[in-house]
C-alpha cells in the first residue's frame, strides 16, 4: 500500500467526518436554539392566554365583591334600623309594663274598698 491508498482509504474519510463534525456542530447548535426560541414563543403565548383570561376572571369577582359589599351594606343598615325599632318597641313595651302593674295596683285598692265599703 502506498501512502495515496492510505490517504484515500482511511486518512480523508476521517478528516471529512472531523470536519463534517465540527461545520455540522453549529449547524446543529443554531437549530435547537431555533426550536428552543419557537418554543420559548410557543410558551409565552400559552402564559398571555392564561394571563389574559386570570385578568378577565379577577374584573368578574371585582364586580362581585362590590356587589356583595353594597348587598352587605344594605343588611346592615337595615340590621341598624331593626335594633332601633326593637329598642323603641321595648321602650314601649316597658311603660305599658308599668302601666299594667299600675292599673294593677289601683283594680286591687278599688276592690279592697269595694269589700271594706260591702263589709261594714
Amino acid at each position: 500500500m502506498d501512502l495515496l491508498e492510505i490517504l484515500e482509504k482511511l486518512i480523508i474519510p476521517v478528516a471529512t467526518a472531523v470536519g463534517g463534525y465540527f461545520v455540522g456542530k453549529p449547524k446543529e447548535h443554531a437549530e435547537v436554539e431555533a426550536t428552543n426560541v419557537e418554543n420559548a414563543g410557543k410558551v409565552i403565548e400559552k402564559w398571555e392566554g392564561y394571563s389574559n383570561r386570570l385578568a378577565k376572571d379577577i374584573e368578574q369577582l371585582r364586580a362581585i365583591i362590590e356587589d356583595l359589599n353594597e348587598a352587605l351594606r344594605l343588611a346592615n343598615d337595615e340590621r341598624i334600623s331593626c335594633i332601633r325599632t326593637l329598642a323603641d318597641l321595648q321602650k314601649k313595651y316597658d311603660d305599658l309594663m308599668i302601666l299594667y302593674n299600675k292599673l294593677k295596683i289601683e283594680l286591687k285598692q278599688v276592690k279592697n274598698a269595694k269589700h271594706s265599703t260591702g263589709n261594714e
